[in-house]
This record gives C-alpha cells, sequence and structure tokens, in this order.
C-alpha cells in the first residue's frame, strides 16, 4: 500500500471516530432518559464526563503516539466500539442501582459508567493518527488541522444523521450497535494500512 492510499485510509477512520464520537455523546442522553429523565443535571453530566475523557484520551493519546501508533490506534478503535457495542447492556445492568442516589450524583456516575471510557479510548485516536502521519514526515501543524477538521466534518453529519434519522427509524440500542461496528470497522481498516518505507512496529 502506498502512502496516498494509507493516508486516505487514516482520513476515514478520522472521520468515522469524530462523527461516532458525536452519535454516542447525544446518544447517551437517550440511553440515560428511561432511568434518570432529561434533566439539567444529566445534560450537564454528559457534557463533563465527555470533556473529562476526552482530556484523559487525548493525553494518553499523546504519550502513545511516541511508539506503536497503529497498534495502539487499533487497540483504542477496538476498545471504543465494543464498549459503544455494549453500552445499553451496561446502562440496563448498573443504571437502576443508582436511582437510590439523587438525581445529581447519579448522573454523574452514570456518566462515568457510560460515557467516559469509550470517549476516553476514541479521545486517544486523534493524537494516534497524527502521530502516524507524523512518521510520514506529514508537517506535524498541517497533520493536526487536518485531522481535527475531518474528525469535526463527521461529528455535524453523524449528529445530524443520528438525531433526525437513526434514532427515529431504528431505536436508540441498534444506533448504539451501528456505532460500535463502524468502530471495528475503523481498526480492521487501520491493519490493511501498511506504508512503503514506513517501518512495522
Amino acid at each position: 500500500m502506498n502512502s496516498s492510499s494509507g493516508k486516505l485510509l487514516l482520513y476515514i477512520i478520522s472521520f468515522i471516530e469524530g462523527g461516532t464520537l458525536m452519535a454516542f455523546e447525544i446518544l447517551s442522553a437517550k440511553i440515560y432518559t428511561p432511568y434518570l429523565g432529561a434533566s439539567i443535571y444529566v445534560w450537564t453530566s454528559i457534557l463533563t464526563v465527555t470533556l473529562i475523557g476526552l482530556a484523559v484520551g487525548y493525553w494518553i493519546g499523546g504519550r502513545l503516539s511516541l511508539r506503536n501508533t497503529k497498534k495502539n490506534l487499533i487497540y483504542s478503535l477496538i476498545a471504543s466500539g465494543v464498549l459503544v457495542l455494549l453500552s445499553t447492556i451496561i446502562a440496563k445492568a448498573t443504571l437502576p442501582s443508582l436511582l437510590v442516589s439523587d438525581v445529581k450524583t447519579a448522573a454523574i456516575l452514570a456518566g462515568f459508567l457510560i460515557l467516559f471510557f469509550p470517549v476516553m479510548f476514541m479521545g486517544t485516536v486523534s493524537p494516534l493518527i497524527i502521530g502516524e502521519l507524523n512518521l510520514l514526515k506529514d508537517k506535524l501543524s498541517s497533520a493536526t488541522g487536518l485531522i481535527f477538521g475531518i474528525g469535526t466534518i463527521g461529528g455535524i453529519i453523524f449528529l445530524l444523521t443520528t438525531v433526525f434519522f437513526l434514532i427515529p427509524t431504528i431505536g436508540v440500542k441498534m444506533t448504539s450497535y451501528l456505532l460500535g461496528v463502524l468502530l471495528l470497522i475503523s481498526a480492521a481498516l487501520c491493519m490493511l494500512i501498511k506504508f512503503e518505507g514506513h517501518e512495522e512496529e
């Protein structure tokens, strides 16, 4: 595989991850609703936990991007895909037990149970992709802007598709399965990347 094809796959992965991240954030509100309602406390917990998860993921991704970027990228995509796939199952198993707490506490705890870890793993993806592109001698500033731009466009498209089409037509559970599968497909695409002259890790 030449560098151009490999870069294209990395851009596709960035698009899918950015889109899935935004879609899952909005989907998590629907996962919470049957148990905790849709109050401002629930939305505050979603936004807070998402930002914490991304901050931790960006930091971990930056550290991991110093070596074995391809392997770490595959592991992050698989972990996030599996957790998104299981999100409604985890919610059903754990959220009812939180109902004994006040809604503020329950919303924060639910965020860490459902949202934090998949978001954290997705947060590592962009730094790892940038690290992989850096190994190909792409200019770091150019690669960073492009990857975050592609991820943001993916987020807009996936968000609109999820809210206006997927949730109304196939429901919350099937949407979570679809998003999880897309992340696993991204991991499979990453496995295909092998650049000429790029040392295997």
